[in-house]
């Protein structure tokens, strides 16, 4: 049976899917923005990919892998960690997940301890409390600041109390869309570690970055650099637009004290928890995949022209400048973010409420929608702009 603490944190995604199986009906008339389910698809590259790694048949090649991954796919993830973090991964560090919400759980799992509490600034991804509960922590939530949604730290580190076994973090920030600079970073690495000096306990820092491809080059900072006791989340399939296929990791960073003890433990919580590894299907395709590059030059584009035209309509927008997310205020007049979501999506646009997010007073777009969504979408939002 679900415990009854579950079921707070369960409901807000619950309701939404309610109005959103109400609204399918709408058939092509809907736009739906809510989920990043991108509707171009996967480029064709990335199915060559894919069906290659199928073809390129070898002894035991879809059989059961080792726990953590194939050492072949994790070498790979290694590699290409080292170029692109500027730090010393090798193959251990890395442990292959079936997408990254099997790699929060291990992460959590690792950095657990007896009564222990998880600092969260919100708004968050909405299942990062949840994952807390089920993994017997107590989710902290820590608002980020008012207005730009910046990375508070002052209360980040007001809430660490001797309870704190980490924080987790989403950076790029999912809902926000917002990509923290490396003098945010610094700061939270000194507020750990004088939290970690003061209390005499060891605060780990779970980097979730699912969304650090969509990013303006050169403008990504891993908070991996900056605090030595990070675990780092990723998603391959938020970049690739497979996020079906459920492929992932959490590595450990080579500055963590205790990185090969806690490489270990997280590749024993995979047979722990039953999360195993990824299909061995898509662990071979995993140096195909890191191999590929994706023109995004429409991300900006269409992040630009949503920001724009909502601004002119009288919305209130989050600034963003990476992920998949447009983030803004819900107008005045009603009776709260789900109201209002509602009322939009009986006219044909779907979004997401504030308060799946543990947040009020917002709602997110998603850019993920094809050309023809985006478009009709914006003159229905007009009709619902603040007067």
């Amino acid at each position: 049976m679900i415990p009854s603490e579950f079921e707070g944190l369960l409901q807000p995604l619950e309701r939404f899917e309610a109005i959103r199986r109400r609204v399918v009906r709408l058939g092509d008339r809907l736009c739906d923005l809510s989920y990043a389910n991108p509707y171009a698809g996967a480029e064709q590259q990335v199915r060559t990919a894919i069906r290659s790694a199928l073809d390129d048949e070898r002894l035991l090649d879809l059989q059961y892998a080792p726990f953590g991954g194939q050492t072949l796919a994790r070498r790979a993830v290694a590699d290409a960690l080292r170029a692109s973090h500027g730090l010393p991964f090798t193959f251990s560090d890395v442990v292959l997940t079936p997408g990254a919400m099997s790699a929060l759980h291990l992460a959590l799992l690792t950095s657990a301890r007896s009564d222990g509490e998880v600092v969260i600034p919100i708004p968050c991804w909405l299942d990062y409390p949840l994952y807390a509960r089920a993994n017997g922590l107590t989710p902290v939530p820590v608002p980020l600041a008012p207005e730009t949604f910046e990375l508070d730290v002052t209360a980040v580190a007001d809430a660490i109390s001797a309870r704190t076994c980490a924080v987790l973090l989403s950076h790029p920030a999912n809902p926000t869309g917002h990509n923290y600079p490396p003098e945010r970073l610094v700061a939270l690495a000194e507020a750990l570690g004088q939290a970690e000096e003061r209390l005499g306990r060891e605060i780990t820092l779970i980097a979730d970055e699912t969304h650090r491809d969509f990013t303006d080059a050169g403008t990504y900072h891993s908070a991996a650099g900056f605090w030595e006791r990070t675990l780092m989340i990723y998603s391959f399939g938020k970049y690739h637009f497979i996020q079906g296929q459920r492929l992932g990791y959490v590595a450990v960073s080579p500055r963590h004290p205790a990185r090969r003890e806690t490489a270990a433990e997280l590749v024993r919580w995979t047979r722990i928890a039953g999360v195993a590894t990824p299909t061995a299907l898509m662990q071979r395709a995993v140096p195909r995949l890191l191999a590929l590059e994706h023109d995004q030059t429409w991300l900006p584009r269409w992040r630009r022209r949503l920001v724009h035209q909502l601004g002119l309509d009288g919305y209130t927008v989050v600034p963003p400048d990476a992920t998949l997310f447009v983030y803004a205020r819900t107008p005045p007049g009603y009776d709260g973010d789900f109201h209002f979501v509602t009322e939009l999506a009986s006219e044909g646009v779907l979004v997401l409420p504030a308060t799946v997010f543990h947040h009020t007073g917002y709602f997110r777009l998603s850019l993920t929608g094809s050309e023809e969504m985006l478009e009709a979408a914006l003159p229905i939002h007009k009709r619902f702009a603040p007067a």
